[in-house]
């Protein structure tokens, strides 16, 4: 098996009410996501905050290059890459990270196509959220060429089985390469996709032909976070895990980002299998261009 890619996403939308935890400031970013890096994590994935009130900053090119060029500092090696934009060019912070040469952005995400991010709450019978989340071919097309041109690693994120089907055609087409890493995005209550489940991976690996090659990364909201993490290790997957993600565990605790990929790790010597180096991340993802 491949090393194992563990990913850590430390603050997403999650709030520090949910978790006290959760950092919002660059300098609280850049803390976090080096701990995460000693702790084994070989990518980190945040969104730019508001420092007090912790709303979305969009883009927030600044506050993505003050962590990243913290992080950088005592850690040069460490994948790290913000989240797009859905107001105006959604990848406009992306490039400018990339083209700072005291920030080297060197890896980023998209997710290629449509779906609506909400959630069905079984205890009120009640939807909550409609936000619709849509990437253009044409948005696509000048992601996968600015990472083509500044040598920017990716990942493909898989919502709805139409992620993996359009994914495969830009394949077909030659706008990108393999082999492919998708992180399949499942969740427990969220109305997007198919929920958690190995037959859910195996119906979205399945889109894919068997003549190209891929790998995923569980990426799992809600309860079924750690079954779906300890099937991706065992069957030579990647994981993600995070506060971004999950701020707050099933047992209603409070965890640090570090102490999620410190379990991370533990289920991957329990299963026999190595934890990957930054250094390794990129020579299994270098090759998806």
């Amino acid at each position: 098996m491949d090393k194992l890619i563990i990913e850590a996403a430390i603050n997403e939308q999650s709030s520090k009410s949910d978790n006290p935890h959760v950092p919002y400031s660059a300098e609280e970013c850049a803390e976090d996501a080096l701990r995460c890096a000693a702790a084994g994590a070989s990518i980190v994935h945040f969104h730019a905050r508001d420092p007090r009130t912790g709303a979305l900053l969009h883009p927030g090119t600044e506050t993505y290059a003050t962590a990243m060029r913290l992080i950088r500092a005592e850690r040069p090696d460490l994948l790290v890459y913000p989240t797009y934009v859905m107001e105006g060019d959604p990848f406009a912070h992306v490039e400018a990270l990339a083209a700072d040469p005291t920030v080297q952005l060197r890896c980023a995400t998209i997710d290629p196509g449509a779906m609506n991010f909400s959630r069905f709450d079984a205890r009120t019978r009640t939807i909550a959220g409609d936000k619709p989340f849509v990437v253009t071919h044409a948005d696509a097309a000048r992601f996968f060429e600015l990472c083509a041109r500044y040598g920017v690693l990716y990942g493909v994120v898989v919502r709805e089985p139409g992620h993996v089907r359009t994914t495969v055609a830009y394949h077909r087409a030659g706008i990108i390469g393999g082999p492919l890493l998708f992180r399949l995005n499942l969740a427990d209550d969220m109305l997007f996709g198919l929920p958690p489940s190995p037959e859910a991976v195996q119906a979205y690996m399945g889109l894919v032909p068997d003549d190209i090659e891929k790998n995923w990364m569980a990426y799992t909201y809600g309860r079924s976070h750690w079954a779906m993490n300890r099937y991706a290790i065992a069957t030579g997957a990647h994981v993600r895990t995070g506060l971004g993600d999950n701020p707050v565990g099933a047992d209603g605790g409070t965890p640090t980002n570090e102490e999620l990929v410190r379990r991370a790790v533990a289920l991957a010597i329990e299963a026999g299998r190595e934890v990957a180096t930054p250094a390794d991340a990129v020579a299994m993802l270098g090759a998806a261009r």
